[in-house]
C-alpha cells in the first residue's frame, strides 16, 4: 500500500553549534527529503521556543551569530543547494525585534537578494505588522501566518486571507519541544482550521518521530520538525551532513 504524501518543513537555528555545522546540517535535513526549511535567526529571548532551540539560540549569539550573517548563512546555503540540485525552499524564522533593529523593507529586501521562499515571525500580531504581510508579497516572499488554538474563527479566516500560500498550525498551547499527541482532540482541531482557511496546514509543535508523521499522513500535507532536528545536532561532534541526512530520511519513511 502506497503511503500518502506528506511534506517535512526541518528546523535549524543558524550558527549552532557553530557555523560550520549548522550549515552542514541544514544542507543534510534538505538532502533528507525535506520540501521546506526554517532558518532561525537567533534571538535573545525566544519567547515561543522551549529550553532546547533557546539554548541553542543562546549558543549562537554567543558565537557572535548576527542578521548579516544570517543572510550570508542563507546565501551560501542556497548555493549549495543549487550545486546539489536541491530543490528545499528556504524560510526565515525570527523575532519581530531582529526586524525591527534591521529595518523591515530592508530586512526583506535583503531576504529577497538571498532567494528566501518565506518568512515566519511568531510574535508579530497581524493587526500591528507595521505592514509586514504586505510588504513581504511586494519582494515575492511568502508571510507565514500562525494559527494557535485559541485563534477565533473569524481570525482564522483572516490570517488565511491575509498571509502566504500555506498557514503555520500550532499544534497544541505552550511552547516548542514538549511531545504533541496525536488523538481526536488534535484531528477536530485540524478540522476546525480546515473549515476556516481554504490553504494547505503546516502542523508544528511538538512533531517528534516518524510514527506522529505517519499518523498524519492525509491529515495535513505540511509537518513542521524543529526540536528533534537541534537535539540530534546537539548530539553530534562529526559528520553533520550525513547525519541530519539520515534522520530526516528516518522521519519520512
Amino acid at each position: 500500500m502506497q503511503k500518502k504524501q506528506i511534506d517535512l518543513m526541518g528546523h535549524i537555528v543558524a550558527g549552532f553549534p557553530s557555523y560550520e555545522a549548522s550549515l552542514q546540517s541544514a544542507l543534510g535535513i534538505s538532502l533528507g527529503g525535506a520540501k521546506y526549511l526554517e532558518v532561525q535567526f537567533p534571538f535573545s529571548d525566544p519567547n515561543a521556543d522551549g529550553e532546547s532551540i533557546a539554548n541553542a539560540c543562546e549558543i549562537s549569539l554567543q558565537n557572535g551569530f548576527n542578521t548579516k550573517k544570517g543572510f550570508a548563512f542563507i546565501k551560501e546555503l542556497n548555493s549549495l543547494l543549487k550545486e546539489h540540485q536541491c530543490t528545499t525552499k528556504i524560510l526565515i524564522m525570527t523575532y519581530a525585534n531582529i526586524l525591527y533593529a534591521y529595518g523591515i523593507k530592508e530586512f526583506l529586501k535583503e531576504a529577497r537578494k538571498c532567494e528566501v521562499f518565506g518568512l515566519i515571525v511568531p510574535d508579530l500580531s497581524l493587526d500591528s505588522d507595521e505592514n509586514l504581510f504586505a510588504l513581504a508579497k511586494l519582494e515575492d516572499i511568502e508571510p507565514i501566518s500562525l494559527i494557535a488554538k485559541n485563534t477565533p474563527t473569524q481570525r482564522m479566516t483572516k490570517l488565511c486571507k491575509k498571509g502566504g500560500n500555506f498557514v503555520y498550525v500550532v499544534a497544541r498551547n505552550g511552547i516548542t519541544g514538549d511531545k504533541t499527541t496525536m488523538d481526536e482532540d488534535l484531528f477536530s482541531y485540524i478540522n476546525l482550521v480546515k473549515k476556516h482557511c481554504n490553504k494547505p496546514i503546516a502542523l508544528g509543535f511538538g512533531i517528534q518521530n516518524k510514527e506522529q508523521i505517519q499518523a498524519l499522513r492525509g491529515i495535513v500535507p505540511i509537518v513542521v520538525v524543529g526540536s528533534a532536528f537541534n537535539r540530534k545536532i546537539q548530539s553530534l561532534q562529526t559528520n553533520f551532513k550525513e547525519e541530519l541526512c539520515c534522520f530526516t530520511k528516518e522521519l519520512l519513511s
